[in-house]
């Protein structure tokens, strides 16, 4: 189907749009100019390059369909499916949940959003490409928050309640990513974090969640956020599985050409050493005692520092003072990064990358029939970003991205003198469900990842390791390494494994 020209009055249109007032014959000039220039665009849509993610190769693969309630414990998944992995390989025989903002090709992405039902991918995500290459099968796309930005467990495929307590929500926005790990559903699924959304509903859940360095695991083929805080990241019940899973799926990516140098990568597992005599831990004040946390819960965080300090491990107090303001600086900066990926139809522009064009064409028809389906919370940030975008120039997201390269230096600082940083990963555990909470009432539980979002926006890696219970939910404890250091992440995170389990009665 040819393009279509515009016509004098869609240019004026879009010109004001684009403050600029243009006269009849500017107007009829500009137009003459633009269909003379699709010539160059017919050329460009010529081409169809073959997807090469790992969507095309000779897998078995069974697009699946969604579960019945009775197979569905906790409203976890969105459909199951079935596609098989290579013969062999350091996954060989594992089964593995991904979450549904993530692409498998020839089975439904929904995002956990009814405005997106329907569309399916033709090309893995480089993630999943990995994990099949490696032996793993996919056997199922996991339930999210809508759109992923909220962290309680709110999916337009069922709310995600925590399998220690239904009562209870299980987080987000990889909730069912998490849920799935519990039931033993999965050896291991795949979530995405864009502000927490790996380390809370770990924490939430009780089980590991590791947000990798930034750029160390490709978000090629994935449906974030903003550009600068998407992160994949492996979900499992140990530290072990999460680090096999990491030796698996990071490494360089050919189709992203934003990091041309290869990054470091080496055999996450094999660093595994549990020795607590060796380990420095920072304990970020600031992460403690906030208004709305839960004094329990940092009193089991302290308990499990204890216990490591007593077999060795230096554990001194540490401060960043902007790391209380990180959550600000996450919320002023992902408002207007949504605007721009949202208006660049799910993507955006000017990232030296590989572009799903399936998606772009599709996501983008979806939102114009269906937008106002979107949830509130969405809704909310785009009206919030849009506003000061337009008012202020994006003069406070210019603000802030540059007190983010402030905080990121002072855990930096920190990270020079100490092996990892320490805290919360939630300072709360699992928010109650209240089936007739309005989706307006349920805004009002973002605070949630005060002290996760921090971390997407500077980068290092984090991961949330369970530190015990209050009241029957668990908590998480999280460690912060210097980047490209996951090796030394995971490492402390295993040595509270090894600690627990010494003293386990």
């Amino acid at each position: 189907m040819p393009i279509r020209p515009p016509t004098v009055d869609e240019l004026q249109d879009l010109g004001s749009e684009l403050f600029l007032e243009l006269t009849d014959d500017e107007s009829e000039f500009f137009r003459e100019q633009i269909v003379e220039s699709l010539e160059d665009y017919e050329t460009v849509r010529s081409y169809h390059p073959e997807p090469r993610l790992g969507g095309t190769e000779p897998r078995v693969r069974a697009a699946g369909s969604r579960p019945d309630d009775e197979d569905n414990p906790h409203q976890l998944w969105v459909s199951r499916c079935e596609v098989h992995g290579d013969d062999s390989g350091d996954l060989e025989d594992w089964d593995v949940a991904i979450k549904d903002n993530i692409c498998v090709a020839g089975v439904e992405m929904t995002c956990g959003s009814r405005v997106i039902e329907g569309y399916v991918p033709d090309v893995d995500a480089t993630v999943v490409s990995r994990l099949l290459e490696a032996g793993a099968d996919i056997v199922g796309k996991t339930n999210m928050d809508e759109m992923a930005v909220t962290r309680t467990g709110h999916s337009a495929f069922g709310t995600i309640t925590n399998p220690h307590d239904e009562d209870h929500l299980a987080g987000g926005s990889s909730g069912g990513s998490a849920v799935a790990v519990v039931e033993d559903e999965v050896d291991m699924a795949i979530g995405s974090d864009q502000g927490g959304s790996v380390r809370i509903p770990a924490a939430l859940c009780g089980i590991v969640g590791h947000k990798p360095t930034y750029g160390l695991v490709p978000y090629t083929g994935c449906v974030g956020l903003e550009h600068t805080i998407d992160h994949p990241g492996p979900m499992a019940s140990d530290v072990e599985t999460v680090a096999r899973t990491l030796s698996v799926i990071a490494g360089s990516n050919e189709r992203d050409l934003r990091r041309p140098e290869p990054v470091p990568v080496e055999r996450y597992e094999d660093a595994l050493e549990g020795d607590a005599s060796e380990l420095s831990i920072g304990v970020l004040e600031e992460a403690f005692g906030k208004p709305d946390g839960d004094a329990a819960v940092e009193e089991q965080i302290l308990d499990s520092l204890d216990l490591l300090e007593e077999r060795g491990a230096t554990v001194e107090e540490v401060s960043a003072p902007l790391h209380d303001e990180g959550s600000a600086l996450h919320s002023v900066c992902t408002n207007e990064g949504l605007v721009a990926a949202l208006s660049g139809q799910g993507v955006g522009h000017g990232w030296k990358a590989w572009y799903n064009v399936s998606w772009i064409e599709s996501f983008g028809k979806f939102r114009q029939a269906q937008g106002d389906d979107f949830p509130a919370a969405l809704k909310l940030s785009l009206l919030t970003g849009a506003y000061m975008a337009t008012e202020y120039h994006s003069r406070y997201y210019a603000a802030g991205m540059n007190l983010v390269v402030s905080l990121a230096q002072r855990y930096d600082e920190l990270l020079a003198d100490y092996d990892v940083l320490a805290m919360p990963t939630v300072d709360v555990t699992a928010p109650e469900h209240d089936p007739d909470r309005s989706e307006f009432d349920r805004i009002q539980n973002l605070e949630i990842p005060g002290n996760t979002s921090p971390f997407n926006r500077t980068g290092h890696p984090a991961v949330s390791v369970p530190a015990g219970e209050v009241d029957g939910l668990p908590v998480g404890l999280m460690f912060v390494g210097s980047r490209f250091d996951d090796a030394t992440t995971l490492d402390a995170g295993y040595a509270l494994e090894q600690a627990q389990a010494e003293t386990a009665p």
